[in-house]
C-alpha cells in the first residue's frame, strides 16, 4: 500500500499537465505559473540541503550501526567515539604495509 501511494504521489503532476494539455489545447502555460514553480523548486532544493546540512553527527561521534540483541534489534544510533584507536589497527598483530612505490618495473 505504501508503494501505490507514492506511485500516486509522483504520477500525479504528470497526470494534471496531461489533463490541463487536453483541456487547453494550444495555450501555453501563463509566465506567472512558471515563475511559482521555479520558486518551488528553489525552495525545495534550499529545504532538502538544509535538511541535510542540519541532521549531521556531532564532532568526535561515529555511527554504531544497528545490530542483533537476542531476540531484537538494536537500532543504529551515533556514539561517542574512541579518539586514541587508529584505523587501520597497526601494532604486532597488524603490520604496516610498505608504501607504494608504484607499478612494477
Amino acid at each position: 500500500m505504501p508503494y501505490l501511494i507514492e506511485a500516486l504521489l509522483f504520477a500525479s503532476p504528470f497526470a494534471l499537465y496531461a489533463l490541463w494539455v487536453r483541456f487547453n489545447p494550444g495555450r501555453a502555460v501563463a509566465s506567472h505559473v512558471l515563475i511559482l514553480a521555479l520558486i518551488g523548486v528553489f525552495l525545495s532544493i534550499g529545504a532538502a540541503a538544509w535538511y541535510g546540512l542540519s541532521r549531521g553527527m556531532d564532532r568526535g561521534t561515529a555511527y554504531v550501526p544497528p545490530r542483533l540483541e537476542g531476540n531484537r534489534v538494536e537500532p543504529g544510533h551515533s556514539a561517542t567515539s574512541r579518539g586514541d584507536t587508529a584505523w587501520p589497527p597497526v601494532g604486532p598483530s597488524a603490520p604496516v604495509p610498505p608504501p607504494y612505490q608504484g607499478p612494477p618495473r
